[in-house]
């Protein structure tokens, strides 16, 4: 577990965890770059086998993070930037080895800037991003997978897309082609005191709900900790056939003190602080 103290007095708490599950090898990468300019997080989930994946997920880590430490802007055209850098380094790469022309990664990432006012991300593929904040938790990324679009046109109810096997096929992530889908915001938003964020790869959120995120922040004394709760779920459900699994928790302030049950008092108080 690690933090650091923006420019405004706030203090991030950060943790992270990468694991082979029941795989021959990990081809997940996360990493972190933080100052008082600004902090960048960021996990990819590699495909194209050993000497490809791997190489594809750190290649393009390293490159969000050492772009993002040279120009630390959270502005949408900026991070556009870095995933068009990470897609090009990835490309090259395939041109190095035969055994990595095949290699591609999808990539999520979470931005603030130096006063962690603001925050930005984008990502691609699968990866996701989950936001809680105030007992709520949301999923900031929708999938480019031919499941979500299975179940953006209706063709498929969520409950049903649960068990299909066209979950895990991805239409869009680095290294795949000439066209690079993705998503980011088109202007950063606001941070409130209490945010906890979640970055994970598949491996990780596929054996995780939304009520097992709020319920295990709620118990967790530290990011490292929330980050250990959950992985414990995640063993129970998929353990023997357990694929990589990465995620990457952000505290803003101290969410498990946010997240804890509201008596009355604190009700009325939160009412009126929205109005």
């Amino acid at each position: 577990m690690t933090s650091y103290l923006a420019t405004s007095g706030m203090t991030i708490e950060f943790a992270t965890l990468s694991r082979q599950g029941a795989r021959d090898y990990n081809e997940d990468a996360c990493g972190y770059w933080t100052s008082e300019q600004g902090a960048c997080f960021v996990v990819a989930d590699g495909a194209g086998g050993h000497g490809g994946g791997d190489v594809a997920s750190e290649t393009a880590v390293k490159t969000f993070l050492m772009g993002f430490s040279t120009q630390p802007s959270i502005e949408k055209n900026q991070v556009d930037q870095l995933l068009h850098q990470a897609d090009s380094a990835i490309r090259y790469g395939q041109t190095l080895a035969n055994q990595l022309k095949k290699m591609s990664t999808t990539v999520a990432c979470l931005f603030f800037n130096d006063d962690a006012g603001l925050a930005q991300w984008i990502h691609l593929g699968d990866t996701r991003i989950y936001l809680i904040r105030r007992r709520t938790c949301t999923l900031l990324t929708k999938d480019h997978s031919l499941l979500q679009r299975f179940i953006d046109s209706q063709m498929m109810s969520e409950n049903i897309a649960q068990n299909s096997v066209a979950r895990n096929i991805l239409y869009a992530a680095l290294g795949t082609g000439e066209e690079v889908y993705f998503e980011s915001l088109d202007t950063p938003f606001s941070l409130h005191e209490g945010d906890a964020f979640l970055l994970c790869s598949d491996g990780f959120w596929e054996g995780m709900d939304a009520e097992a995120m709020v319920a295990t922040l709620s118990l967790a004394g530290s990011a490292e900790e929330w980050l250990i709760r959950m992985e414990q779920l995640v063993l129970d459900r998929n353990s023997a056939t357990q694929d990589n699994y990465s995620a990457l928790a952000v505290w803003v302030g101290g969410p498990n003190d946010i997240t804890l049950s509201l008596n009355a008092d604190d009700i009325s108080k939160l009412s009126m602080d929205m109005i």
